[in-house]
């Protein structure tokens, strides 16, 4: 099963990264930070198996295996994201506030950034402060392919453009204590009773 896990990913990450190839018709004079690219399929398998290794915003590596027995939620963005991020940011926030007031625990949340030149853990503990997120985030920074290889796996599209910024899908997931997604929501305000309602059965 692990290996036909892997396969699809290596399958989904090759056809993501010949995708890349692909012209940018738009005009890099638009805001491009505001268009949502649509969301994919998920792979169905464990985020503990991709081995792939990360770096916390403060300088601690992490492999995703080390969260293995927690429920958390998970989303990918970058920091210098002037439009999206910030609203994907303030609804996994106000996400975080409902399951607290609903289980009594407060969720891990972790952010994993595109950018993999310009997010270091400095800028990444510094977006942290700004936006005055608390001890049960983490946010992480890796190498360009592990960040395509959990993309594919979270069902997440984003695409670098010429003015450095990136179009991206707002997603964001509930991923069991075995590092199986089994709950995600797509779009920016979007309900998430039945996320809590997950959390409250796995917790």
């Amino acid at each position: 099963m692990k290996n036909q896990f892997i396969q699809k990913i290596i399958f989904l990450f090759v056809a993501s990264v010949l995708c890349l190839g692909c012209d940018d018709h738009s005009s890099g004079e638009h805001n491009h930070h505001d268009h949502v690219l649509a969301a994919g399929d998920g792979a169905q398998g464990s985020l503990f198996d991709l081995g792939s290794k990360w770096t916390t915003e403060i300088n601690q590596p992490l492999v995703l295996k080390n969260l293995k027995g927690t429920l958390f939620i998970i989303s990918m963005f970058y920091a210098s994201c002037q439009s999206i991020c910030p609203r994907l940011v303030a609804d996994m926030e106000q996400l975080s506030k409902k399951i607290k007031e609903t289980s009594g625990l407060e969720p891990r949340m972790v952010l994993v950034s595109f950018d993999s030149e310009k997010d270091t853990p400095t800028v990444l503990s510094a977006y942290k402060k700004k936006m005055n997120l608390n001890e049960s985030w983490t946010l992480l920074s890796g190498k360009e392919e592990d960040i395509r290889m959990l993309s594919v796996v979270l069902g997440i599209n984003y695409k670098k453009i010429s003015n450095g910024e990136f179009n991206h899908s707002a997603v964001y997931s509930l991923v069991s204590k075995e590092g199986i997604v089994v709950s995600r929501i797509e779009g920016i305000g979007s309900k998430t009773d039945d996320l809590v309602t997950q959390f409250q059965k796995l917790k």
